[in-house]
């Protein structure tokens, strides 16, 4: 891997993600597969090829992730920017939160669970097992409330559930944030 001494913003298609890019971008030449975590923040990482974790791959609103070809992780957390010009494969959530990301995933996207409250999520060919988009905070605009909770198990539901305007009371040991609803999702 190494810093960015190109232009990167001609490997990325969607020109607000583009505008993000700034300094601390790295490339990595060919496909990248990680085993572990992979956490993005004050930076980019662009991968020309495919890029394959075996746990969760999270941006924070610092952020930014672009992939030439496929990405495939456990889970997807996005509060930055991802651009994903192939397909997305999830074994567990894809989680749009925070208003600040873009995100975009050019293939196709598979997931068990799709949670997407206020996040700039754009991708013409989804499939999920269950799918809800919310306000943050505020209401359910897509989504079964019980077939959430029965995918999402009782500890995610509970704490996730004020996050799409479903429950009023604070979960047990919450944080109202989004970054507490990412730890909900490891036990998924």
């Amino acid at each position: 891997m190494k810093k960015a001494d190109e232009d990167i913003n001609e490997l990325v298609q969607d020109e607000d993600i583009s505008d993000c890019l700034e300094e601390n971008v790295w490339v990595h030449e060919g496909d990248l597969t990680l085993d572990g975590e992979l956490s993005v923040n004050n930076g980019a990482l662009a991968v020309r090829g495919n890029l394959t974790v075996s746990e969760s791959v999270a941006t924070d609103e610092t952020g930014t992730i672009v992939v030439t070809g496929d990405l495939a992780c456990r889970h997807l957390y996005l509060e930055g920017n991802l651009e994903v010009q192939g397909s997305a494969n999830v074994r567990g959530v894809v989680y749009g939160f925070y208003e600040a990301g873009i995100s975009r995933v050019v293939g196709t996207t598979k997931a068990r669970i799709g949670l997407f409250g206020n996040h700039d999520w754009e991708c013409e060919d989804e499939n999920y097992e269950t799918l809800a988009r919310f306000s943050n905070n505020h209401e359910l605009h897509e989504g079964d409330p019980e077939a959430l909770r029965k995918a999402l198990g009782e500890k995610a539901f509970a704490g996730l559930g004020r996050m799409m305007g479903l429950r009023e009371e604070e979960a047990p040991e919450a944080a109202n944030n989004a970054a507490w609803g990412l730890a909900l999702l490891k036990d998924l």
